[in-house]
């Protein structure tokens, strides 16, 4: 260690009487550090700025699942109120139709006038031989079981809740509450975000003809969106987006391109298939926005560094 020591004071004594060599080297030893300490720089706020936007992925996936988690605590609430009416009860175990069409059809009014659109009710009389019912409903009948999820019905595609009701042991009737998955748009637009849900092609043969003829926009070979839906310029990006950016889209699960910072989350039906992806996101324009703050942060934190790093080589001088 001594002997290096030692030769080095020597080689730098050689090279302090060759004063052309002298500061051609402390040039060539200070421009090779400041290229060396904005790539550490650079690459340490690169990683930086992917953790964040990976942070940012998982939270809006969070904040996702929480609000298609409280779809079930309204739902349930409904049902609720509903099974307080024990005339409707009634009329469901006897299978009166009329009964149970007109509390149906009043509940269904009434959430229209409120402004829920897309939020309706059904009531089920196991015993009616006249419907045929879907599988989830049978599922319900033959597990005396709740049952919470995604599913692709006639009109399109829904947040459901089905409850049986059962009496000495037997289930006689089943209540469903569901909500169209476009609505969930209304609370992220209110927050600032973007919402849009693409259908994946192979579940449009499961939607009726009235309810996808002229509503559908092709987006790439596997999805489609319910174009009459939205009118936004975010869901605009999707049909136009890169193939390999809807790639990395879906594997890192977020991106940012076209003006917009997008994470995406796969969407699976009662039955476990996937039937589409809900993607969600914000501006990179918005000033205010966690976009803008990362970048600005890593360009200051980039700016300071760089400033430091040459003030230090000068002082050297």
């Amino acid at each position: 260690m001594f002997t290096f020591i030692k030769r080095l004071q020597e080689l730098l004594a050689q090279l302090k009487k060759n004063k052309g060599l002298w500061f051609t080297t402390l040039s060539v030893v200070s421009i090779s550090g400041i290229f060396i300490c904005m790539y550490i720089i650079t690459t340490m706020t690169d990683r930086v700025s992917k953790e964040v936007y990976q942070s940012m992925s998982k939270s809006y996936e969070q904040i996702l699942n929480v609000k298609i988690e409280n779809k079930k605590t309204e739902f349930e609430k409904i049902l609720v109120a509903i099974r307080q009416n024990g005339a409707l009860l009634n009329a469901i175990e006897n299978n009166n139709n009329i009964a149970m069409t007109a509390v149906k059809d009043f509940l269904n009014e009434e959430f229209v006038k409120s402004g829920f659109m897309d939020l309706s009710i059904d009531i089920i009389n196991v015993t009616n031989k006249d419907r045929v019912f879907r599988n989830a409903v049978n599922t319900v009948i033959s597990s005396k079981r709740q049952l919470f999820g995604i599913e692709v019905l006639n009109e399109g595609v829904f947040v459901v809740y089905l409850l049986p009701l059962e009496r000495d042991g037997s289930v006689y009737g089943v209540l469903e509450v569901k909500e169209s998955i476009h609505s969930l748009r209304s609370d992220f637009v209110k927050q600032g975000s973007e919402y849009v849900f693409l259908l994946d092609k192979k579940m449009l043969p499961f939607i009726s003809l009235e309810a996808k003829t002229g509503k559908y926009k092709e987006v790439n070979q596997e999805y489609t969106l319910e174009n009459v839906r939205y009118d936004t310029k975010f869901a605009a990006s999707m049909p136009t987006m890169d193939e390999k950016l809807y790639m990395q889209l879906l594997k890192d699960k977020y991106t940012i391109d076209q003006g917009y910072f997008k994470i995406v989350k796969k969407i699976t039906d009662i039955n476990g298939a996937d039937v589409g992806l809900i993607i969600v996101g914000e501006s990179t324009e918005v000033s205010g926005g966690f976009v803008n703050i990362a970048d600005n942060m890593t360009n200051t934190v980039t700016t300071v560094a760089l400033g430091l790093v040459i003030s230090i080589i000068l002082f050297l001088f």
